[in-house]
C-alpha cells in the first residue's frame, strides 16, 4: 500500500506553513528546520504532477536563520 494520495495546492501550501512554523515555535536550528523541509519535499514528490518542489520548499523554510548570528533572536 505505498500509493502516494492525490495532493493539491491547498495541501502543499498548509504543509509548508505547518513546517516553517513548527521549527520556529520549537527553535529547530536551520540544518534541522532544513532537514525537515528536505524530507516532506521528498514524500511529496509524485503527488501531483504540478507540485513545485523548489517552492515548496521555499515556503517550508522562509523563516530559516541562514544567518548564525540570527539564531536564538
Amino acid at each position: 500500500m505505498n500509493k502516494k494520495p492525490r495532493m493539491t495546492r491547498a495541501h502543499y501550501t498548509f504543509l509548508a506553513t505547518f513546517i516553517n512554523d513548527y521549527a520556529v515555535d520549537q527553535n529547530l536550528s536551520p540544518c534541522d528546520h532544513i532537514t525537515l523541509a528536505s524530507l516532506m519535499k521528498r514524500y511529496l514528490k509524485g503527488t501531483n504532477p504540478l507540485f513545485q518542489e523548489n517552492r515548496f520548499f521555499d515556503a517550508a523554510t522562509e523563516d530559516v536563520a541562514w544567518d548564525p548570528q540570527e539564531v536564538g533572536q
